[in-house]
């Protein structure tokens, strides 16, 4: 997976410990079909790495159902600004991409221990593209 934007380390201390609490992940990481950038859910991947999770659930979009703007002034923030700030490792500073989904995310609801070994198609290797993403 392709982080686009940094996170907040002390929201993803925050969310690592809600989750080991209920044992469960709530809402699937999105991301872009192709490349596998972080389209939403850039805290929930630094949970997982702090989790120590191989696997977390993930849906696949592609920006042609998908809007974008941009929260903070200054920045341009278009489908191909953001896939390429990811591939270069150029990240977004946190929470300024917002994405648009046509529809609502649904909750996926998956136990933790779910998260060390493949379940299922939902599933997305942690080790896939991490190589923005510091491991902590």
């Amino acid at each position: 997976m392709l982080p686009s934007e940094e996170h907040d380390p002390s929201h993803a201390v925050n969310l690592a410990t809600s989750m080991r609490e209920t044992g469960v992940w709530q809402i699937p990481i999105i991301l872009e079909r192709e490349s596998l950038a972080v389209m939403d859910g850039h805290h929930r991947l630094a949970a997982s790495k702090l989790l120590g999770l191989r696997y977390v659930p993930a849906l696949l979009l592609d920006y042609s159902n998908v809007r974008v703007a941009a929260r903070r002034a200054g920045f341009v923030v278009t489908p191909e600004a953001i896939l390429q700030r990811a591939r270069m490792c150029d990240l977004y500073p946190s929470k300024t991409t917002q994405h648009l989904f046509s529809s609502p995310i649904p909750n996926c609801n998956i136990a933790l221990l779910h998260c060390h070994e493949p379940a299922s198609g939902a599933l997305i290797h942690t080790k896939a593209k991490t190589d923005c993403l510091e491991n902590t």
